[in-house]
């Protein structure tokens, strides 16, 4: 890039093209750094009265005053082009600056637009099956992070594509870790996502290069928390009565606990998914939304006496889902109190009790189906 390239600007008349009524175009010249480029700009003037060494029309016409005035402009035009290009460190060459003047530049390819146009193919892929909604929801709201950072360093929403280089993905990802205090799986989710978009850029050849090239990720392999059979059956024996938010939240992981449906899934299971077999034993049917798999799961004595609990709840009833639920972000809240109430010292999340199922599930005599839950439904 030319950060002080000088440019000049002349006019001059063709005497060899004289138009019908005897008058001379006149071109516009843009030289910078030895090369040129040139203009017709619309205009024409007597030959006798042009004046080649001043570039302007001589006479006191009114003609003539709104010609050079006309002149005048476009040199003002072109040194604003010409400082606009040095302010944002682009390229300055004759054509540029001319294809500027002319509005022919072709728009540049935004990084959130080519981003959403990723989103695009994601969302059908989201439709077709391929992808869960939580899966469509983070690429989504990847964008979002992207302009919000943005906008905090840049005083923009968007950038040309182009210009995204390593500095770049440096400071988002620190973004990422200190602003939005996303963890580090996370973020590393985030990083690769726009990673992806810079390569489907550079497939429709939109950047030249991957400023991700060295760039490493490092996943941490973080032990999953669990609740062990004690702090589980502490937990259903609390008494949240006084407090119907905590106990809804509380009875939501229990029953996640007893059936291993992630949040998501226990978020949008319908009494539809419940179906009874020949012996009359009740069975959960429903597709996993992170994999689509189908899952068959027992329905125990727990989850039903939960199930009838909420039965007549106004949202069981409007939505035909089985037990109402919190938002995700609620219920984390929610559970670091019931667990300060049960007594628990560990960090719950709804993410533990699916983690629960599993490692109760996989001990040698599934110990989680002999717990009674003495506080629960009532």
């Amino acid at each position: 890039m030319l950060h002080d390239s000088y440019f000049t600007l002349a006019f001059f008349v063709r005497k060899n093209r004289p138009l019908r009524n005897g008058e001379l175009p006149i071109f516009a010249r843009i030289t910078v750094s030895g090369q040129q480029s040139e203009l017709y700009i619309g205009r024409s003037v007597a030959p006798e009265l042009w004046d080649q060494k001043r570039n302007v029309a001589t006479g006191r016409a009114k003609k003539e005053l709104e010609l050079n005035k006309y002149l005048e402009n476009i040199r003002t035009r072109f040194n604003e082009i010409h400082n606009m290009l040095l302010r944002e460190n682009k390229l300055v060459n004759p054509k540029v600056l001319r294809d500027h003047y002319l509005g022919t530049v072709e728009k540049p390819k935004m990084l959130c637009d080519v981003f959403r146009e990723v989103n695009k193919q994601r969302k059908e892929e989201f439709e077709r099956g391929d992808i869960c909604a939580a899966t469509l929801g983070r690429w989504e709201r990847c964008v979002t992070y992207l302009e919000e950072f943005m906008e905090l360093t840049q005083n923009t929403k968007d950038i040309p594509i182009k210009e995204v280089s390593r500095g770049f993905i440096q400071d988002f990802e620190h973004f990422l870790r200190m602003t939005k205090q996303t963890a580090n799986n996370t973020t590393v989710r985030y990083l690769r996502y726009l990673k992806n978009v810079m390569q489907y850029a550079m497939a429709h050849k939109w950047v030249s290069e991957d400023p991700f090239v060295g760039k490493r990720f490092k996943r941490t392999v973080a032990e999953r928390e669990f609740l062990t059979e004690p702090e589980l059956q502490a937990m259903m024996n609390v008494d949240l009565h006084e407090f119907p938010r905590l106990e809804t939240v509380r009875d939501t992981f229990v029953f996640c606990c007893f059936t291993g449906l992630a949040f998501i899934d226990i978020s949008s299971l319908k009494r539809s998914d419940i179906y009874v077999d020949a012996d009359g034993n009740k069975w959960i049917r429903k597709h996993r939304e992170k994999t689509g798999e189908l899952s068959t799961i027992p329905l125990l004595e727990i989850p039903q006496k939960i199930m009838e609990k909420y039965a007549d709840h106004p949202k069981v009833v409007a939505d035909d889902v089985v037990i109402p639920v919190f938002s995700n972000q609620r219920t984390n809240s929610y559970l670091k109190e019931i667990a300060s109430l049960a007594k628990i010292k560990k960090h719950l999340t709804s993410h533990i009790a699916r983690h629960t199922f599993a490692t109760m599930s996989l001990a040698n005599h599934v110990p989680i189906v002999h717990l009674t839950f003495e506080k629960g439904p009532r």
